[in-house]
C-alpha cells in the first residue's frame, strides 16, 4: 500500500470516528441547537488537520526506515561476500583454484579419519624449472592451470586435490587400496601426458610428472604418511621420471628426510640426477 492511500485511509477513519463521537456526546449533553453544526465542523476539520501532517510524516519516517533497512542487506550483502573472498584466498591457490597446502592437509586429517583404507598421491612436474627457463613463468602457470584441469577431470568427487609445493600436488583417495592408487596414479599420469600444451603457437611441449602412492594405515601419523608418499615419488624420479611408484617398506630403511626437507634436496641437486 503506498504511502498517500495510507495516510488518506487513517485521515478518513480518525474523521469518522471523530464526527461519530462528537455528534453522540454534544446530543446527549446538548441536545439538538443551532450550535450541533458548528461542532460537526470542527470535528471534521481538526482530525483532518492533525491526520494529514502526521501521517505525511510517518510515510516520510518509513521510507527512512526502508532506506535503512536496504542499506544494511546491502552491506550484510557486502561483507558475506569478501569474507567469502577471504576464506578462498586463505584455504585456495589463487592460481590452479586447489587449495592450499595448509588448507589440503588439514583436509587430509579429517577425511582419513573417516574411512579405513586410503591413499595418498605425491604429484611432482618433472623438469618444471626448465619449462619456466625456456618459456617463462606465466607459461609455467598455464602448465600448472592444465594440470588442476586434469584433476579436476579424472578424480573422483570424494577425492581431494591441492597444491602442495610450487610444481607438486597431493591427492588424498579414500576407500582406496594401494593397487587401486597405483592404478588410478597411471590415469593421471598417462592423461598429463597427452595434455596438449604449446608454450608458443604450433610448438608442443610434452609434460610429465613422477607420481608416489602410499596405502595409508590407521596407525601412521602425517609425517610418516607424507614421508612415505615421498619415498616413492623420489623413487619414480630416480628410474627415469614421467611413472608411478607405490611405496615400499624398504625405500624408507633408514631414517629418511622429512617432506619440507625433501625438497630442499630436490631444489639442492642437480636437476640432471632427480628432475
Amino acid at each position: 500500500m503506498s504511502p498517500i492511500r495510507q495516510t488518506a485511509i487513517i485521515s478518513a477513519v480518525a474523521v469518522l470516528l471523530s464526527f461519530t463521537l462528537t455528534g453522540s456526546l454534544y446530543l446527549l449533553f446538548f441536545g439538538m441547537d443551532f450550535r450541533f453544526w458548528q461542532a460537526m465542523v470542527l470535528a471534521i476539520m481538526v482530525p483532518w488537520g492533525i491526520s494529514i501532517p502526521l501521517g505525511l510524516f510517518l510515510s516520510k519516517q518509513r521510507f527512512r526506515l526502508i532506506e535503512l533497512t536496504e542499506g544494511l542487506e546491502q552491506a550484510q550483502l557486502k561483507l558475506r561476500q569478501v569474507n567469502k573472498a577471504l576464506e578462498q584466498r586463505a584455504n585456495f591457490d589463487a592460481m590452479t583454484g586447489l587449495p592450499n597446502r595448509e588448507s589440503f592437509l588439514a583436509r587430509l586429517d579429517l577425511m582419513r579419519a573417516d574411512h579405513l583404507e586410503n591413499v595418498l598421491m605425491i604429484v611432482d612436474v618433472d623438469h618444471f624449472k626448465n619449462i619456466n627457463d625456456s618459456f617463462g613463468h606465466p607459461i609455467g602457470d598455464q602448465a600448472l592451470m592444465l594440470l588442476g584441469k586434469v584433476f579436476r577431470k579424472i578424480l573422483r568427487k570424494n577425492d581431494l586435490v591441492g597444491r602442495i609445493g610450487g610444481e607438486e600436488f597431493g591427492i588424498f583417495l579414500p576407500n582406496t587400496s594401494g593397487a587401486e592408487g597405483q592404478i588410478i596414479g597411471e590415469m593421471v599420469r598417462h592423461e598429463i601426458e597427452n595434455i596438449i600444451f604449446e608454450p608458443h603457437k604450433n610448438m608442443r611441449h610434452v609434460i610429465t610428472v613422477s607420481i608416489g602412492v602410499a596405502h595409508i594405515a590407521a596407525h601412521q601419523d602425517r609425517p610418516t604418511i607424507m614421508g612415505n608418499a615421498d619415498a616413492a615419488m623420489f623413487r619414480a624420479k630416480r628410474r627415469g621420471r614421467n611413472r608411478v611408484a607405490l611405496f615400499e617398506p624398504g625405500m624408507r630403511a633408514k631414517p629418511g628426510p622429512t617432506h619440507d626437507q625433501n625438497l630442499d634436496l630436490d631444489m639442492a641437486l642437480p636437476d640432471a640426477i632427480l628432475r
